[in-house]
């Protein structure tokens, strides 16, 4: 036998040891296939394979698959439903929006409104508002309906034009009160003026009324005097005679 047969005989016997070997494993660690599940369920720790186990677990995840197709299906029509209602619920939300900036024609022109919520099974209130109910108008300090917030901006305008106007008009008055104010202060002047010629007229006026009485007083004692005098001289020119 030559060298070469003698290391291919070598080799064969090596690799068959080697299959050998690895079949021996194979079959000391094969998986109990036709294994019956054992009762009470795998310790922990282990995980045995066997056609009845994934029998079982198939079985189960087929029970899982069809609980959650079916709460899919439930799901997604309650899903539907909100999303209905989602959109309904927009629509009523854009037009309180919409009554917040112009009013709400239907009642006046009025802009915000007391919440009404929605009942919930007990009969209270609960944190959804009722858009098909409309409460109360919220009023102002004019205890008016508040008005839309464009509404009350236009108003607000105007008020600021009138009061610009206004105040215009004030200043325009208080030039004319400064100047009827000179034309008062001349006017009393000239009144001190005139009331000083009036009491100095009135007591010249008494001066020559007293003036008056006291010169008929005294014209009439010197008439008096001269009547006494003329009747003695007649007296004394007869006893002459």
């Amino acid at each position: 036998m030559t060298l070469i047969g003698k290391l291919l005989a070598f080799m064969n016997l090596v690799i068959g040891l080697g299959l050998v070997s690895w079949s021996v494993s194979i079959y000391v660690s094969r998986p109990g296939w036709f294994d019956t599940i054992p009762e009470g369920g795998v310790d922990k720790g282990n995980t045995p394979i066997s056609f009845d186990m994934l029998k079982q677990d198939i079985a189960s995840q087929a029970r899982a698959g069809a609980i959650a197709h079916t709460l899919w299906g439930v799901n997604l029509e309650a899903l539907k439903q909100v999303e209905d209602l989602r959109e309904t619920r927009l629509k009523g939300y854009a037009e309180r929006r919409q009554w917040h900036k112009t009013g709400n024609p239907k009642a006046g022109g009025a802009g915000f409104f007391k919440p009404v919520f929605v009942k919930d099974s007990a009969g209270k209130d609960s944190s959804l508002l009722d858009l098909a109910a409309l409460g109360d108008p919220i009023n102002g300090s004019d205890a008016k309906p508040l008005r839309g917030a464009e509404t009350l901006l236009a108003n607000f305008t105007d008020d600021v034009n009138q009061v610009v106007k206004l105040s215009k008009q004030i200043a325009t008055k208080l030039e004319d009160f400064d100047k009827l104010g000179i034309k008062i202060s001349v006017e009393d002047a000239r009144l001190l003026k005139m009331t000083d010629i009036r009491e100095s007229v009135q007591a010249e006026l008494f001066y020559l009324s007293s003036f008056e009485v006291n010169v008929y007083e005294t014209r009439e004692t010197v008439f008096r005097r001269q009547r006494q005098l003329v009747g003695r001289l007649t007296e004394l020119s007869g006893a002459g005679q």
